[in-house]
């Protein structure tokens, strides 16, 4: 049996056809309604001004640099975290080879 599947998401009133694996499914549908919300929240909160109404496209880039922010934080407290892992570590190999000695 095939592992993909072809899904339609609708996100801002457009339908998007992906292929993606069946078990991340669920993953990909719930990431579509968060857009969706974000999208709902931006135009709310924003509405440009008489000179430069703000389109899909403006709340799309809103949403997308919001979301990769978010992602780009999480890298960053994955990196610390790992960084203060590995010098636990260190610290506590020598620690386990001065007891040896």
């Amino acid at each position: 049996m095939d592992e993909h599947l072809i899904i339609n998401l609708r996100v801002a009133d457009t339908r998007y056809p992906l292929r993606i694996k069946r078990e991340d499914e669920e993953m990909y549908r719930k990431a579509a309604n968060e857009i969706d919300r974000k999208l709902v929240q931006y135009k709310n909160y924003f509405t440009g001004d008489s000179s430069h109404p703000l389109q899909n496209a403006d709340y799309m880039a809103m949403t997308a640099i919001q979301a990769v922010s978010e992602k780009v934080g999480h890298q960053l407290r994955a990196e610390e975290f790992e960084s203060r892992i590995k010098k636990l570590t260190e610290e506590l190999d020598n620690y386990l080879k001065d007891q040896v000695k």
